[in-house]
């Protein structure tokens, strides 16, 4: 079975001490979609680290960036586990 889109694997966002998340990544986007998502993802949260590294006030920014990070390494596992899968796959 080949993999061509997100398998919706992969959570993010902790809510709780049990483990629990409250997002996951959607299955069935294709993978081309997806890692254009992750280049804006990444982008945004490296102008708000930026941004939280030369201003008095860069705290601010710190938790808007972390949450794009979890969400962009969330996008990148599930696309990684897609192609990982469509290799194995007979």
């Amino acid at each position: 079975m080949t993999h061509s889109s997100t398998l919706g694997r992969s959570e993010f966002s902790p809510a709780n001490g049990n483990g629990q998340n409250l997002f996951r990544v959607n299955a069935g986007i294709p993978l081309e979609d997806a890692l254009e998502a992750v280049s804006q993802i990444l982008h945004h949260a490296n102008q708000l680290i930026l941004d939280a590294a030369i201003s008095d006030a860069g705290e601010r920014f710190s938790w808007p960036a972390f949450y794009l990070g979890e969400m962009a390494k969330a996008l990148i596992d599930d696309v990684n586990e897609a192609l990982l899968e469509s290799r194995i796959a007979p």
